[in-house]
């Protein structure tokens, strides 16, 4: 997956606000160009997901 920014000009991110919100959720951080300087919209889980190696590091349930 592409993690660069996209940006959008404010008028282009208010009409097509939905595609902004999806592609910070499946792309990364999302710019919106203002005149007077730049929103920066990213989205955040609500829960941390475990990386492979952690779980696999954990072993299985003969090791504990």
């Amino acid at each position: 997956m592409n993690r660069r920014v996209n940006e959008w000009s404010r008028a282009e991110g208010e009409r097509r606000i939905r595609e902004v919100l999806d592609s910070a959720k499946q792309v990364g951080p999302q710019a919106i160009r203002d005149v007077d300087g730049l929103f920066e919209v990213r989205f955040i889980a609500s829960t941390e997901k475990e990386s492979a190696g952690e779980f696999l590091a954990r072993g299985g349930p003969d090791s504990q």
